[in-house]
């Protein structure tokens, strides 16, 4: 993971902790996380099943950021080329995201 990434990977975990404690009453250890990706999946996947949405959108950029590039077994001749939609999903989220962060900056400021 590079430094943007564990830097990103940390500010979305931090975001999680305290939404984890209140709704599922589970404590979530952000350095754990970091060192161990089984127990970072395992709070992903708790989280994704939160009623909350913002939880729920912070777990599954987190899963992407722990899955890392994706390789394929047995890959169809066809297929052989990578998507590019891929990246354009992961950039338009991360956008969305860092849009939503600066809203709120902005709200907080005034």
């Amino acid at each position: 993971m590079s430094a943007f990434q564990q830097s990103d990977f940390i500010a979305h975990a931090l975001r999680m902790v305290v939404p984890m404690r209140r709704e599922f009453g589970r404590s979530v250890n952000v350095q754990t996380m970091l060192a161990d990706p089984g127990y970072a999946q395992e709070v992903c996947e708790v989280a994704l099943g939160s009623t909350n949405a913002q939880l729920r959108e912070q777990a599954a950029y987190l899963q992407r950021l722990l899955g890392g590039p994706r390789q394929a077994a047995a890959a169809p001749a066809q297929a052989a080329a990578p998507s590019v939609a891929d990246d354009d999903d992961h950039s338009t989220e991360s956008e969305r995201l860092r849009s939503l962060q600066a809203e709120k900056y902005r709200r907080g400021v005034r």
